[in-house]
């Protein structure tokens, strides 16, 4: 493997960690202000997209997901809610499109 890989893998974890630190301590701290960091986050994502139709979809996406979230009542009905959207998401999703493409190929 190619050291400047190994430099980069590492120096982007340690970002990582630092920021997942950040943000852990924030919400801790001020639930106000961990929200207000998460949607610019998000917000500078997004807006990084230069394709208009995906940063439609990608906004549509999030304030479906906000939406969805707000009404959750609890931190564990949020973590509920997150587990129950990925699963949907990979039974109506990835496993339809992993057998189309499995059946393609054994074709």
């Amino acid at each position: 493997m190619d050291i400047n890989w190994e430099e980069e893998k590492l120096r982007i974890e340690k970002e990582a960690l630092e920021r997942h630190a950040k943000l852990s301590a924030l919400f801790k701290e001020n639930r106000f202000l961990f929200e207000l960091e998460r949607k610019r986050m998000i917000n500078d994502f997004i807006n990084s997209v230069e394709d208009e139709k995906r940063k439609k979809d990608l906004m549509k996406i999030q304030a479906d997901w906000d939406r969805k979230m707000k009404g959750a009542g609890s931190s564990h009905n949020r973590l509920v809610l997150a587990q129950t959207f990925f699963w949907e998401h990979v039974l109506n999703v990835w496993q339809p499109s992993i057998k189309k493409l499995s059946s393609l190929l054994k074709s």
